[in-house]
């Protein structure tokens, strides 16, 4: 018999397959893109209502980005920006090279991604919740000067993949 897995864990496994459902990765990379939305935190707000009960208030969000900012800024933007600045074709290096480290520079941004849900997990332990709807936080993650129809379309679609998984049980 295994041991359950770990609340790190548990968020994890729900964030991943959260994202694989159709449509999910692609709206999720519209708001990360056009609206700057931190995906692992918006994932882990849907983490939070749908399997811990927890609905954060703006103070508790903001503490969490608090706790957070460093690790996101030293770490998982600057992977981020390097795997994205190494995608085009280059004359400088052989392509099959090129592609090797980019594979091996998104294995340590989702591993860097993976050490935020860690830290985001232990902290959602210790916090009451008791905040807004679901659909109010999402809301409230994109920045009026980037809501566009685009970025509605890929918030509303998040918003309904979370009541989907919801009335599934996750």
């Amino acid at each position: 018999m295994s041991d359950p897995p770990s609340p790190a864990q548990a968020a994890w496994a729900f964030m991943l397959d959260f994202y694989r459902r159709q449509g999910v990765s692609d709206a999720c990379l519209v708001l990360q893109d056009e609206a700057g939305v931190d995906v692992v935190e918006m994932l882990m707000l849907v983490y939070a209502d749908i399997v811990l009960g927890k609905l954060l208030s703006g103070g508790e969000i903001e503490a969490l980005r608090a706790g957070t900012s460093g690790w996101r800024e030293d770490a998982v933007l600057p992977l981020r920006a390097i795997r994205r600045k190494l995608k085009g074709a280059r004359g400088d290096i052989a392509e099959g090279a090129k592609e090797q480290l980019r594979t091996e520079i998104k294995k340590a941004e989702l591993q860097a991604e993976r050490l935020q849900v860690d830290f985001v997990a232990r902290w959602l332990e210790n916090t009451a919740g008791g905040g807004p709807a679901l659909t109010v936080t999402l809301a409230g993650l994109v920045p009026e000067s980037s809501q566009d129809s685009a970025v509605e379309r890929a918030l509303a679609y998040i918003i309904a993949a979370a009541r989907a998984a919801r009335t599934t049980g996750g």
